[in-house]
């Protein structure tokens, strides 16, 4: 009887062992059972934001965290523009035109609500599209460059640098771009070279010079629209996580402003802080 009973118990033992061996041997492949339906990545889960990048690692010790700067170009006309770019609430820096119909008042508003200004100065494009006051062309002596630049400071007070309005030309002339970077010098001043022509020499010759200079990478807003504003962001920020650095130019424009409001938040999601002009220069 005793020895029924046990034979009973090890055969029941046995179909227990080959069923578990048939479930493991047939588990679906490449599953982890331990893993529930909320452990897909993020980008697979239903609901999921397309066209996001995950969220940033801090950067690794020794590493500068990626900087980029937004210069926003072409205010001293009207005081909307500088109410706007003041209710941005990011570290944008305003470039402001010198002789323009509101060129002090936008100085002004701009330092008040603690954006950093810094002066748009006209220089000679290769075929000029304006009759910028205060233009710096070729032609001029070395006295009337430097008087000139030193007016155009005076029109912008409080302005920390200088960046090129137009400019194709002079900042390819060789004995004009070192008139000017010489009044920036004396007066402690950065300079950023808009790239207006890839036969600048402006950003070299500030470096040799020891001016304070960076050199525009992205032109956020050729392509004006809500996306494409948007686009150009992204591609800022990601030359930022590339380079270290990078500085955007764009447009004191309606809609350029608000495409701002709505994307310079990005900058977070890239791993890339905001800064003023002043903050990126070397």
């Amino acid at each position: 009887m005793r020895k029924t009973l046990a034979a009973s118990l090890l055969f029941i033992l046995f179909l227990v062992l080959v069923g578990l061996s048939f479930l493991l041997v047939n588990r679906p492949a490449g599953r982890d059972v331990r893993l529930g339906p909320s452990s897909r990545p993020a980008a697979e889960l239903p609901g999921a934001p397309a066209g996001r990048p995950p969220k940033a690692e801090p950067a690794a010790p020794g590493r500068a965290q990626a900087l980029a700067a937004v210069i926003v170009d072409d205010f001293g006309n009207n005081l909307d523009a500088a109410r706007a770019l003041c209710a941005l609430g990011h570290p944008v820096t305003a470039a402001i035109l010198p002789y323009a119909s509101k060129t002090r008042e936008t100085a002004g508003l701009a330092a008040g609500c603690g954006v950093e200004i810094m002066l748009h100065l006209p220089l000679e494009a290769l075929v000029p599209r304006e009759n910028s006051t205060g233009r710096i062309g070729s032609g001029m002596s070395a006295n009337e460059v430097r008087a000139r630049v030193a007016a155009c400071l005076d029109q912008v007070p409080g302005c920390r640098g200088v960046n090129n309005h137009e400019g194709s030309r002079t900042t390819e002339d060789a004995v004009l771009m070192p008139e000017i970077l010489a009044v920036l010098k004396e007066r402690g001043l950065y300079f950023i070279d808009s790239l207006t022509t890839r036969d600048s020499i402006a950003y070299d010759t500030a470096r040799r010079m020891g001016v304070p200079a960076a050199v525009r990478r992205v032109f956020l807003d050729g392509d004006p629209s809500d996306q494409g504003i948007r686009r150009k962001l992204v591609e800022l920020f990601r030359a930022a996580r590339t380079h270290g650095r990078a500085v955007g130019i764009c447009h004191a424009r309606r809609e350029t402003l608000d495409a701002l409001s709505r994307y310079l938040s990005l900058a977070a999601d890239y791993g890339v802080k905001l800064v003023p002009a002043s903050g990126i220069v070397e």
